[in-house]
Parts: structure tokens; sequence; C-alpha cells
């Protein structure tokens, strides 16, 4: 019997470990995905691990969950948000764009591609045959340093 999609999706990715059932593995990430209400962390844990730039072939910031101003609070992780990208070459999507699973599916998802999101929602993706998993802050963070 042949290798499920997500099988094969695993194996061209693999870089650490064995494809078998219960072990643990590594895989190499192709892109990344934030969004402001789980990003900021993220960005700080990135920041924190002194990485210069995202090793990943595209890596996008959403501002599409804490867009409300009533505060400085969010405005202040968007401002935070928007300097990381550049300094980091992650793409920057700026309020009003779109709701990021759904625009990243649009605009950058590809079949065949491994994709780690900090949104519950990243595993949209797989849609459209992207190996793509939710995950916390810290794990979106390393994945960008991997490559």
């Amino acid at each position: 019997m042949g290798l499920t999609l997500a099988q094969k999706l695993i194996k061209s990715h693999l870089v650490e470990g064995e494809m078998k059932v219960g072990s643990e593995i590594g895989l190499r990430i192709d892109q990344t995905l934030t969004q402001d209400a789980t990003g900021t962390m993220a960005y700080l844990e990135f920041e924190a691990m002194g990485v210069d730039r995202v090793k990943t072939e595209k890596s996008v910031a959403y501002i599409d969950h804490n867009t409300l101003q009533t505060g400085f609070e969010n405005a202040d992780d968007h401002r935070f948000i928007q300097t990381v990208t550049k300094k980091h070459g992650i793409y920057f999507s700026r309020p009003g764009n779109g709701i990021c699973h759904q625009v990243h599916l649009e605009r950058f998802g590809i079949p065949g591609k491994t994709l780690i999101g900090s949104d519950s929602h990243t595993p949209t993706g797989g849609g459209i045959g992207m190996l793509a998993m939710g995950a916390g802050g810290l794990d979106v963070a390393v994945a960008n340093d991997e490559n």
C-alpha cells in the first residue's frame, strides 16, 4: 500500500527521527503565520532567541484579531509586531486585510509545503494539500529559526 498525502509530506520534510507511529520527529517548516492575539508573545520569544532573519520560505504576521482600539494595549502590540516584522524579514498584513488562515490559504498557500501557525485555524491550509498545523507561539518562533 502506498503512502497517504500526509505521509508523503512528512517524509519529504523529515529532518530528524523516523517515520514510525509513536516516534517523535522533526520537520522542516516552509511557512509560518501568526496573528496579533498570539503573535506578540511569539515575536517576544523569537527576539529573545537572538535570530537576525527568519529562515523559512515565507513568514507572515496578520493583524486580524484585536483590531478594536479602545485602549493603548492593542495599538502597542500592533506597533511592536510591525517593527519586528520589518527587522526580521516577516511579511506584515495590516488590519483590514482579512482573517489570517483564509488570507494565507488564498495568497500564500502552496500544495506540498508545510505551515505552522499560532492561529487555531491554521489547518485550513490542509484543504489545498499543505501539511498545516496550529501550535503555540514558541513553536512558531523556533520554526522561524530552524531551516
